[in-house]
């Protein structure tokens, strides 16, 4: 296990350290983006670990998590930007700078890495994929959001002087939360970042990750680190945001009641 994680680390650190003249932004940014996959892998593993995984699937694991985001790079040098929306889908220039660089050749699950990777940024994981491409594309998806929430949590306790554009999205404060938002989170959807219309309306799509968490490891962690409870409270007071927070509040606690691990 040691042995390909070690490899693993090896070849994204090559690729990192690659790129040399960056601007200080890019070099910022970078350097966002490095420490995030070392802790999505580390979040993969400790899930792995609760979901009693064997060893060489605890190390599919970690590789997924470390690799998950290496297209990040050549995007922002590529397009100086970390935006899909006007650049490209990073997921799916992760996989081809894994296998443009060769980086998955002593590895014999590269099909499965390939698939979890390619899947872990959309909003639902298509019908076709099953099996252990399936399970692992999971396991990542939770992992990511999981950090993701972290850092977002971490910046509204503690708020920047100049607001974070990465989080905020240049988006209006907003005074209320969007009508249709309102209506797909009540209905236990997640939220499409297509329909968000100001930053109250981002903290509820945040709210919404709770329906796509897929383990009760991620379930656990996400009510322990209480993320979603710093979320709410960042939210104005009234009848609409109750209702909101009830209803997130509600589906975490009884998921995680309802919830048998793999393992068990």
């Amino acid at each position: 296990m040691e042995d390909r994680i070690k490899l693993a680390r090896k070849n994204f650190d090559s690729y990192y350290y690659s790129f040399s003249n960056l601007s200080e932004n890019h070099k910022r940014n970078f350097r966002i983006k490095y420490d995030h996959s070392i802790r999505v892998s580390e979040i993969c593993g400790t899930i792995a670990d609760n979901l009693k995984l064997n060893t060489s699937d605890k190390t599919l694991a970690i590789t997924i998590g470390l690799f998950h985001d290496i297209g990040r790079f050549k995007q922002l040098i590529d397009y100086n930007t970390f935006n899909d929306a006007t650049s490209i889908d990073h997921a799916a220039c992760s996989v081809k700078v894994l296998q443009e660089n060769n980086m998955l050749l002593d590895f014999k699950d590269a099909d499965t890495i390939y698939a979890a990777i390619q899947h872990h940024n959309k909003l639902k994981i298509p019908d076709h994929l099953a099996g252990r491409e399936l399970f692992f594309a999971q396991l990542i998806r939770d992992a990511d959001k999981l950090d993701i929430l972290k850092v977002i949590t971490d910046y509204y306790t503690a708020p920047m002087k100049k607001a974070n554009h990465t989080l905020t999205w240049e988006m209006p404060a907003g005074q209320t939360v969007s009508h249709m938002i309102t209506e797909q989170i009540l209905a236990g959807e997640q939220i499409s970042r297509a329909n968000i219309k100001n930053q109250l309306d981002i903290k509820v799509m945040q709210l919404s990750w709770v329906f796509d968490l897929n383990f009760k490891p991620s379930l656990e962690i996400l009510k322990e680190k209480g993320y979603i409870n710093i979320i709410a409270n960042c939210l104005p007071q009234n009848k609409t945001t109750d209702k909101i927070t009830e209803k997130v509040f509600s589906f975490l606690n009884q998921t995680i009641k309802a919830t048998v691990n793999p393992a068990d």
